[in-house]
């Protein structure tokens, strides 16, 4: 997802990550959007949006990379930890060391040479010199300085074209939030450049961290990509490869990329190199559809996004203290529990990045051959399973909304469990161990 094409290119198969840019059909677009809110000063920017939905890749089209200041909130541990982020971006040292000279002449004193910066760790404390011939000494006095967090960042980038991006705000620690959002309005208020990103369903997160900021905020929600929008990559690429592809396939390869940009261009990638294609070829190539292994491509492509270890233990839940699950036949000829169950209903088509409890439970019951689980043991189950993705909220079971939802944060977690091998492979160990 980068510059357009020139017509000196060479295309490759391995350039449709790189150059399959799609400017989204949102009305304004969101370049513009995002523009237009830089050029407001003392307000944060806000853009939600899925992960690998090209939010990083938004941001990059509109603030120069050389300008762009990343800290994931992964990163962010204590109230402080932002800035020092921001300052280990900037080579800032630790901590600085300041000295100053002063000479003596027969009695009388007088200052020479000012201060003087000194790399970390050159000396510390007082020293003294006489010169030589002569009655006069010099007197040197020195003080360590420690990183001053927003002050010092205010003075090196306030006011300025450079812009700090809080990634994922919301894998900050909920209760750390409440002071990082109180530093960040004062980082605006400052002029310091903010932009917060963070998947949807988090996305009022900073300001419900401090509701000063409500009003003050600048909102993007970029959301997940349609399968028009989708649809545009795969034209613009296999266009630049002089290939020629069904609509049907291409409708195919959409439905599959689960609502990422990503994951289409990399399942294009993986297509094309199916195919034996090197590079574009001189005259159009019509690719017919049983040409075509789209099972193989998607196959492939999964081994690029594994969740073995995730989806295993979501697969087996908690452990059992005694008493055994029910078990539950289903239509793909499996048998499990209630978390097979859950699973097998995210798997279905049309891939979901929400479902809500209504859509859920309709799924779930469509799994099952007889007997389906209830209402609670579902959501129970979906509770657990979300807890299992706590460290990187790969999937979130939100009990907090109007409608319990169980959403999906990486839209390469759910392509995961629907393309790769890894739920039969499930089947076989649980028949096995039985």
């Amino acid at each position: 997802m980068s510059a357009p094409l020139t017509p000196t290119d060479v295309f490759t198969p391995n350039d449709f990550p790189r150059h399959t840019y799609v400017s989204r059909s949102a009305n304004p677009p969101f370049e513009g959007r995002l523009r237009n809110a830089l050029a407001i000063p003392k307000e944060v920017i806000s853009i939600s949006g899925p992960s690998k939905s090209g939010k990083t890749v938004l941001i990059e089209r509109v603030v120069d990379a050389d300008n762009l200041i990343t800290v994931s909130g992964s990163e962010i541990y204590s109230a402080d930890a932002l800035w020092d982020r921001v300052l280990d971006w900037m080579g800032a040292p630790s901590s600085r060391t300041n000295a100053s000279s002063s000479a003596t002449t027969s009695g009388r004193s007088g200052q020479i040479g000012g201060s003087l910066s000194l790399p970390f760790g050159a000396f510390t404390g007082k020293a003294s010199a006489s010169a030589q011939g002569g009655n006069t000494t010099t007197e040197g006095i020195t003080s360590t300085q420690d990183r001053r967090g927003m002050a010092q960042v205010q003075e090196e980038i306030g006011d300025s074209s450079f812009c700090v991006l809080v990634d994922d705000f919301h894998y900050i620690a909920t209760e750390l939030q409440v002071e990082i959002g109180r530093q960040i309005k004062t980082a605006a208020e400052r002029g310091i450049r903010i932009i917060v990103a963070s998947v949807p369903h988090r996305s009022d997160d900073v300001v419900r961290s401090n509701s000063e900021l409500r009003g003050r905020t600048q909102n993007i929600d970029i959301g997940f990509w349609d399968n028009c929008e989708l649809l545009e990559i795969a034209k613009l690429g296999f266009r630049a490869l002089n290939m020629h592809l069904s609509d049907a396939v291409l409708k195919e390869l959409a439905e599959n990329s689960c609502g990422s940009p990503q994951l289409m261009q990399r399942i294009c990638l993986n297509l094309s190199v199916s195919l034996g294609v090197v590079a574009a070829y001189e005259a159009t190539r019509y690719v017919a559809d049983n040409e075509i292994n789209l099972r193989n491509a998607l196959l492939t492509t999964s081994t690029s996004c594994d969740y073995k270890t995730l989806l295993t233990t979501m697969h087996g839940g908690p452990k059992t203290r005694g008493m055994e699950r029910n078990k539950y036949d289903f239509i793909d000829g499996s048998r499990g529990d209630v978390y097979r169950c859950i699973l097998l209903a995210i798997r279905q088509d049309p891939p979901l990045m929400d479902l809500p409890y209504s859509v859920l439970m309709e799924r779930v019951r469509s799994v099952c051959i007889e007997e389906a689980p209830m209402g609670r043991g579902v959501t129970e189950a979906c509770g657990q399973i979300s807890e299992f993705a706590t460290k990187d909220r790969t999937v979130e079971f939100d009990t907090d909304a109007d409608v319990e939802t169980f959403h999906i944060s990486d839209p390469y977690w759910l392509f995961y469990l629907r393309c790769s091998p890894k739920m039969e492979e499930l089947a076989k160990d649980h028949h096995a161990g039985h």
